[in-house]
């Protein structure tokens, strides 16, 4: 199982707390991951799912697809 997580930042790359993420799998595993915040370094942490594609959702509002794999990070910019 992998560990990921997802840092969302403003257009002046300032971190983003407290904002609303979840993950939608696209691969073989589709679902969505339950919802995490984001702390005070705009980080919010994802733990125990399969790697691979996924779309990242802020606030409710699809935010862009990626790939994960364990360990890494993907930032988010709004």
């Amino acid at each position: 199982m992998a560990s990921f997580k997802v840092r969302v930042v403003n257009e002046d790359d300032k971190a983003i707390e407290n904002a609303r993420v979840r993950l939608e799998f696209t691969g073989l595993t589709r679902g969505m991951s339950g919802e995490q915040h984001t702390d005070a370094d705009g980080i919010a942490h994802f733990d125990g799912y399969e790697e691979g594609p996924i779309n990242i959702y802020l606030n409710g509002s699809n935010y862009g697809g990626s790939y994960y794999e364990n360990g890494e990070q993907v930032s988010v910019w709004v």
